[in-house]
């Protein structure tokens, strides 16, 4: 094996670096993983436009991960040289008020790679035996799915949705879709919503969801009443980031419902306190995922309830991937793209 590795650093807003670095070495409790594909995610797109606040230049970026292990250090028991595995990237620090209660996403002291700490756009990355999990029988390139899936099942396990319930997906990129189709796999009725045309057609046509609804059409609020017997439905997770749309869902949710945000901005979120008193609105914010959402993506996946692989709209390789091509990843007719190893 070479002791050196291709690795791509964003060295600055707008600015991709090709270098050369050393192997690293598994220490004890540490796993060598040849990177195999690497979903890119929309905070990666932000930190190479410079619109992402908690990435720290130069960095390498990237954290939805599928790879083979190479090697391992000294201690290392549950991952062995030839497993294919997947990556949690959030690293946590087990002690805090949320770690004690098992909500290891919203650590005080969080660490996510490719954010806050080195990524895996490189050919080999070094990981802590406790983030691995070890899967069989998918393709890198969908197993590099299930990191984004972990996301959006995080936000349907926080709405709370039953078999039969009623749920609004608004935002039809990776996160929606894959809320989407993890709730129709749970027993919902799905709606969805997305202003984009393109990303509609996807929807309707990769996932083939039969309510789809553009929210700039005039005949939105209506259709939505239609659909829902008036009521609204019971659940709505926002996944678009979108403070105009975020601060207008709580005007459709049924009395009663839950409203959840996954998609989020660095701004205020603002609605009218009688529309939410008077619906006893459950407001929930959603961060990241834990093993257990990682979990259920597996399951889901293993028994033909979800799509992964439907996701995964580009793929190109790393060998290529520069600057230019790095632009046309964040094109909105990109729902997601994976570099492949």
């Amino acid at each position: 094996m070479d002791s050196n590795m291709q690795a791509i650093v964003c060295t600055e807003p707008s600015v991709l670096s090709r270098t050369t670095r050393p192997l690293p070495a598994p220490t004890a409790g540490q796993v060598l993983i040849k990177v195999q594909a690497l979903g890119i995610c929309g905070s990666d797109i932000h930190a190479f436009h410079g619109r992402q606040p908690m990435f720290s230049y130069p960095q390498v970026m990237g954290h939805e991960i599928s790879g083979q292990v190479i090697s391992v250090g000294a201690s290392v028991s549950s991952i062995t040289p030839g497993q294919q595995v997947i990556v949690i990237p959030y690293a946590h620090c087990g002690h805090c008020a949320a770690c004690r209660r098992g909500k290891t996403n919203c650590c005080t002291s969080l660490s996510v790679m490719g954010v806050h700490r080195g990524g895996a756009l490189q050919e080999y990355i070094v990981v802590d035996e406790k983030y691995l999990v070890a899967v069989d029988g998918l393709a890198h390139t969908t197993a590099a799915l299930i990191e984004p899936y972990a996301i959006s099942a995080h936000a349907v396990r926080r709405s709370g949705l039953a078999s039969g319930d009623q749920v609004l997906i608004v935002g039809a990129g990776a996160i929606g879709l894959a809320a989407a189709d993890i709730s129709r796999a749970l027993g919902a009725q799905v709606i969805l919503a997305e202003t984009n045309p393109e990303r509609l057609a996807a929807a309707a046509n990769r996932y083939e969801f039969s309510q789809c609804l553009n929210p700039l059409n005039s005949t939105f609020d209506q259709q939505l009443k239609d659909m829902t017997d008036g009521n609204g439905p019971v659940i709505i997770i926002d996944a678009t980031g979108n403070p105009a749309s975020m601060n207008s869902q709580i005007n459709s949710l049924a009395a009663g419902g839950t409203l959840v945000f996954v998609g989020l901005h660095s701004g205020e979120v603002q609605f009218n306190d009688l529309a939410f008193h008077k619906r006893e609105t459950t407001l929930c914010g959603s961060r990241g995922a834990t093993r257990e959402d990682f979990q259920t993506v597996i399951d889901l996946a293993a028994t033909g309830k979800i799509r992964l692989v439907q996701l995964c709209s580009l793929t190109v390789p790393f060998n290529q991937l520069d600057q230019t091509e790095f632009v046309k990843l964040a094109s909105p007719e990109v729902i997601k793209a994976v570099i492949t190893f």
